[in-house]
């Protein structure tokens, strides 16, 4: 039975996972400003979630894979107190010099995090990157305070990668070497119950602003027509092949969570 999860077979170790991630964003103020452009709509939206899912005008947030930190700018005009993860060096001086941002260096799983300490962590395109989905969502419930949110925002290529056969493979969609896992709307929910996660739902969650004209049209044509979908079918359709947003909670109280392996076979 296909299970909806895709993984790369030839795919970085943890050490050079760190190697790669430390120069991989850019530096020169023309690809930020993109960058920041690019994100605004899904940004917007996940401020907007987040304050629907928590009922909360502040608290504190902690976003993995943080980038420039412009997610992290925009909570933080909300009256959040934010601090970001990311790996590369870049993204970290940016968010530190330009917004006042705390960011550590990661990887989640080696910082030693309060228990219990956020209202929200939040991954923007990361779950895909990481080696072990299943230990990065352990570490997150962890360090989430009860009823905590978590916010996942990831690709789902699968689905275009089918649909253009050979040809997909000019268009790299996967990004390898960097993309590990490929998710779908269940996998997903599977993955974040066998986390101990809760109230589990994906939406489209807006799309985001290419500086190209044709991914930027062919990302707002189809991601208006996922969210029309989405609505007038009352949640119950996600359009194939394109990002969606994930949320869900840590239980009220918690509990044991019987361990599970963390090999994506039983995703």
């Amino acid at each position: 039975m296909d299970c909806g999860l895709v993984s790369l077979d030839n795919r970085f170790s943890e050490a050079d996972m760190v190697t790669h991630y430390a120069d991989y964003l850019p530096t020169d103020a023309g690809h930020i400003g993109d960058w920041g452009k690019m994100m605004k709509p899904v940004i917007k939206r996940a401020a907007q979630l987040i304050r629907s899912k928590t009922g909360r005008t502040g608290g504190r947030l902690l976003d993995v894979g943080c980038g420039y930190g412009f997610f992290l700018q925009e909570m933080q005009s909300r009256e959040w107190q934010v601090e970001g993860i990311e790996l590369s060096q870049q993204g970290r001086e940016y968010a530190q010099n330009t917004w006042d941002i705390k960011v550590h260096a990661g990887p989640l799983e080696d910082l030693a995090l309060p228990e219990h300490s956020f209202d929200v962590v939040t991954l923007f395109y990361v779950i895909e990157h990481v080696t072990d989905p299943v230990a990065v969502l352990k570490a997150v419930r962890k360090i989430l305070k009860p009823s905590g949110l978590v916010l996942l925002r990831w690709p789902h290529s699968t689905p275009i990668v089918k649909i253009l056969g050979p040809l997909s493979k000019y268009l790299d969609l996967y990004h390898t070497p960097y993309h590990l896992y490929d998710f779908s709307s269940e996998t997903m929910r599977r993955l974040l119950s066998m986390t101990g996660f809760t109230d589990i739902e994906t939406s489209i969650g807006g799309h985001t602003r290419s500086p190209e004209w044709l991914d930027r049209w062919a990302a707002s044509a189809f991601g208006t027509l996922g969210e029309l979908l989405y609505s007038l079918s009352g949640g119950h359709i996600l359009l194939p092949g394109i990002s969606k947003t994930t949320t869900a909670l840590t239980p009220s109280v918690f509990s044991t969570v019987i361990p599970v392996s963390s090999r994506h076979s039983h995703i």
